[in-house]
């Protein structure tokens, strides 16, 4: 990501940390704190996100993508330590004081005919390599189209976007 950003003008003033929010120093303020496929392996999300929110700035960002559906929780969600799945629902209820939500859809809307297939069928604990180039050569590409056809109303994964006001 520094690699990244340090290539495009635009983002070449944004410093990336890395840590927890035990971990990083708790005067500093952000512009936005992201949880990629985090949140669902923390026991007290709630209160993980209680304690990002207040290392905010005011207007700052709490960004959350986690896996949806608790229907959807398989033999790969408890081999990887998935504590949940998240709906509009259960993840909205997350919000932190101080912080409004901003946005809140489904993403991946093929991925989830695939989950929901590899749920009944095939039962394995862990994708292989190829089921994993399948997802990603295919079944992202077929979403970032589904997607949109489907309002981001269904999806294998749920993003948020929180404010703080």
């Amino acid at each position: 990501m520094r690699k990244k950003f340090a290539a495009q003008p635009a983002l070449a003033h944004c410093r990336v940390e890395t840590g927890t929010t035990q971990t990083v120093n708790q005067r500093q303020q952000f512009d936005a704190v992201i949880y990629i496929d985090v949140l669902e392996h923390i026991e007290n999300d709630r209160q993980e996100l209680s304690r990002a929110s207040r290392l905010l700035r005011s207007e700052g960002r709490l960004i959350v993508l986690a896996p949806a559906y608790r229907w959807l929780y398989t033999h790969f969600d408890g081999a990887i330590d998935h504590v949940r799945r998240y709906t509009r629902s259960t993840l909205s209820a997350c919000t932190p004081v101080g912080c409004e939500l901003e946005r809140l859809f489904y993403l991946d809307s093929a991925g989830l005919l695939a989950s929901i297939g590899s749920k009944l069928f095939l039962k394995q604990p862990l994708p292989n390599l190829k089921q994993i180039l399948l997802w990603d050569r295919i079944l992202v590409p077929i979403s970032r189209v589904s997607d949109h056809l489907t309002l981001h109303g269904v999806g294998r994964s749920i993003l948020a976007i929180w404010k703080k006001i």
